[in-house]
């Protein structure tokens, strides 16, 4: 059977109707979102290191478009994946499990239209439409095939739908294999186009007001299942080489390659004196073809439990002819591990040890919640900026969360360009004088002569 009659066949299984589900699922593991005006944190049993999503419309490639030709209906699905190179490989490859599930409820019709999917990673497109309303939103969940707990991360991509367009979002699995269905949720809201931003309760710090739990208008339960043809797709590469990072060791244990992302799986010695919070590197091919880190909304994910990160993320080699990869780190962000936490009085500005080029800037109260801001070098290219995780710790030791935070633009020099930027963030009902801030790094570190690992 050729690409295009397994494509034809899975079409014909959309056809079928998918048993409706009788009762109502079980939520005793759902999790309570944290929405908040900047980002929005997710906690689903393992941390995933992730970054802001920019989508680029940019030109098609000519193999892209002569895809789009033969598979009916995939053109649309190649515009909204042009922003992740893995997924536009795989839709160029028609490595795509086409769905027809819809329903309505309210006046509101919810339907997943395609599928991208792997042994390790679903991204699922769907599209929303009402007469009434003409912006959507919705926001996923997903569950097992028994409506319980399952042991994922999400990022959503989509936000303020006109009427059919396509969004989508990513289900990865990190420390197991997808399974062979599961059930995803879409909680529908509408936007107010007409209403204008909301009032502030004060004047001087309005992003970071509490936003309101939105109003669904409704909520559909698809259940998704998988194609083996998909799920079984991937390959392993067994590496084991360390190298050293400016006195650190750092072992690259495997490589894993899905049509979806690449995965580089590594190991930090308890020796070292600092952990690795970021690493910078590019991924190239026996053939000079260049491959850049980050896929689909992910970086880097660690277990829970773990200070150090475990899988770093790639743009996939999947559809290209390789013999042999080479790993090229050209730096990193290190977290000292005598300074996982740092001081700060918030009254005289003293502090600890900051992160390389940040210095405290002010900090102001509003009753029991101050509104604090840290200056930092500007980093080129990077769109958003962060000095702090989101734990912090009172004098007695009590553990807190910050779930908002902006970054501002500083001023620019003659030539037009940033100098600095601002991390402003809410300690929210904190009464303290002081506090201790856990950093996101300690230093920066940039290779002075090539780092490689080849994988072959």
């Amino acid at each position: 059977m050729n690409r295009m009659e397994e494509l034809n066949a899975l079409l014909a299984e959309a056809d079928r109707e998918v048993p409706a589900l009788e009762e109502t699922l079980d939520r005793a593991y759902a999790k309570k979102k944290k929405r908040t005006a900047q980002i929005l944190l997710r906690s689903l049993g393992s941390f995933a290191a992730g970054f802001a999503i920019f989508v680029l419309l940019v030109n098609f490639c000519a193999p892209v478009a002569y895809a789009c030709s033969r598979v009916p209906g995939l053109r649309e699905l190649a515009k909204a994946v042009t922003f992740s190179r893995s997924l536009s490989d795989a839709v160029d490859n028609e490595f795509v499990q086409p769905m027809d599930l819809s329903q309505s409820a309210n006046g509101i019709t919810a339907e997943i239209a395609y599928l991208i999917v792997d042994q390790k990673q679903v991204n699922v497109f769907y599209r929303l439409s009402s007469e009434e309303y003409p912006i959507l939103n919705a926001d996923p969940d997903v569950y097992n095939s028994e409506g319980g707990y399952l042991h994922h991360s999400l990022v959503n991509y989509a936000f303020d739908l006109e009427r059919g367009e396509l969004g989508n979002f990513t289900i990865d699995f990190t420390d197991g294999d997808v399974p062979e269905r599961l059930i995803c949720s879409l909680q529908v809201w509408a936007s107010d186009i007409s209403a204008g931003p909301p009032e502030p309760v004060t004047d001087r710090f309005p992003e970071f007001e509490e936003i309101p739990e939105p109003t669904y208008l409704a909520e559909f339960e698809f259940l998704l299942e998988f194609d083996p043809l998909f799920t079984a797709a991937g390959k392993l590469y067994e590496v084991n080489q360390t190298v050293e990072i400016d006195g650190q060791k750092l072992t690259v244990t495997e490589v894993e390659v899905y049509p979806s992302n690449l995965r580089i799986n590594v190991r930090e010695s308890e020796s070292n004196t600092a952990w690795i919070q970021t690493l910078e590197y590019y991924i190239e091919t026996d053939r000079g073809i260049r491959f850049e880190s980050g896929s689909n909304g992910l970086i880097a994910t660690g277990a829970a439990d773990d200070p150090y990160l475990t899988s770093y993320r790639a743009e996939s080699t999947y559809f290209y002819d390789v013999e042999q990869l080479k790993i090229v780190i050209t730096g990193a962000k290190f977290l000292e591990k005598a300074h996982q936490t740092t001081y700060v009085n918030l009254v005289t500005g003293e502090t600890g040890p900051l992160p390389q080029g940040a210095a405290f800037e002010s900090a102001l109260r509003e009753g029991d919640d101050w509104i604090v801001s840290f200056r930092a070098d500007w980093t080129e290219g990077t769109p958003m900026h962060q000095l702090f995780q989101h734990l912090y710790y009172d004098p007695e030791g009590n553990e807190y969360e910050i779930n908002m935070w902006s970054s501002t633009f500083g001023e620019e020099d003659e030539n037009g360009k940033f100098t600095y930027f601002l991390d402003i963030f809410p300690l929210k009902d904190y009464p303290y004088d002081e506090v201790w801030l856990t950093p996101m790094f300690s230093y920066r570190w940039a290779a002075d002569t090539e780092i490689a690992i080849i994988v072959e």
